[in-house]
């Protein structure tokens, strides 16, 4: 691991709505990106706009042209009409029709961008991959040049619509360079790779020790599943140990996975100790699994005479 990480200020990525919110297309040359830069970084043009306003864009330039359609063919029964009678029929109808449509077309503009948008990326799928992998290039190049937090952050935003283990991994092996702290704007879930790596334990570790909270369904299976390989790591046990005292701050957890704490519990802090004993010592049905036993033993054994451990005690946050 990296004994010399640095302290650094991480970029906030900003929520959005939609996951492809970030993304714009180059309306001159046809390049996407997430990079936010005021020029393409292809052509240089300064003709990037969002994918949304670009279906947008679409959608009305193809309403306008059924207006067009529906005008000249309006027309052309004018120009056609053998006598004035039913140049003025053709001309009514013309015009109602051509009413019509607008009000129409303006109730369903929304939904006909967001069908124009889902077309977009069907047919224009592996452009958009092919320019999302552009801007992975562009980031790791900032990371060698020495600008590790602007690569990681140009990384962090391809990772939201490319989502591999490979780009994973990196990411993982970025934020080791950095002093991370519990205020950063960090994230665990998206990072978990499919099958196992010592980089997802150990960050999935520090998590635990930094941001509890963050510790959830998904980093609990996953250390559950390779729970023999992460003990056979030199940080291994800690880092079980952190997951365990991570999830006793939800009562659920216990519940769900009591197996697992119970191999731990003799080995957490004595505050989470306190209040594992204290969520099990009010349920019921946890009073009759084996944890609840292994908890007495430990509590006779390491805290036999600590006024917390009594069934009246307060449960620590």
């Amino acid at each position: 691991m990296n004994t010399t990480k640095q302290a650094v200020q991480l970029p906030i990525l900003e929520p959005s709505r939609h996951n492809y919110d970030r993304l714009r297309v180059c309306r001159k040359c046809g390049r996407f990106t997430i990079l936010m830069d005021e020029s393409c970084p292809n052509c240089g043009k300064m003709k990037l706009v969002p994918v949304m306003r670009q279906a947008r864009s679409q959608t009305i330039r193809r309403m306008l042209n059924e207006l067009l359609i529906t005008f000249i063919l309006t027309i052309a029964a004018l120009l056609l009409s053998p006598d004035m009678r039913l140049m003025a029929l053709f001309a009514a109808v013309g015009i109602v029709l051509l009413v019509a449509l607008v009000l129409v077309q303006r109730r369903a503009v929304e939904r006909e961008t967001a069908r124009e948008l889902s077309r977009l990326f069907r047919r224009q799928q592996r452009d958009i991959y092919d320019g999302l992998v552009e801007d992975q290039r562009i980031g790791v190049e900032e990371v060698r040049a020495g600008n590790e937090v602007e690569g990681y952050h140009i990384l962090r935003k391809t990772a939201v619509l490319v989502q591999n283990d490979r780009l994973r991994l990196a990411l993982l092996s970025l934020l080791q360079n950095f002093r991370l702290r519990s205020d950063m704007d960090l994230e665990l879930d998206s990072l978990i790779t499919r099958g196992f790596d010592p980089l997802v334990a150990e960050y999935i570790g520090e998590m635990a020790r930094i941001k509890r909270d963050m510790i959830k369904e998904r980093s609990i299976r996953y250390v559950i599943e390779h729970e023999p390989k992460i003990l056979q790591m030199e940080q291994g046990w800690n880092i079980l140990v952190g997951v365990t005292s991570a999830m006793v701050r939800m009562k659920r957890y216990i519940t769900t996975y009591p197996g697992f704490i119970r191999r731990y519990a003799r080995h957490l802090p004595r505050e989470r100790f306190v209040r594992l004993y204290r969520i099990v010592q009010s349920d019921s049905g946890l009073l009759q699994d084996a944890l609840a036993h292994d908890l007495e033993a430990i509590r006779h054994e390491l805290y036999p005479n600590d006024p917390e451990l009594t069934p009246h005690g307060a449960i620590q946050s």
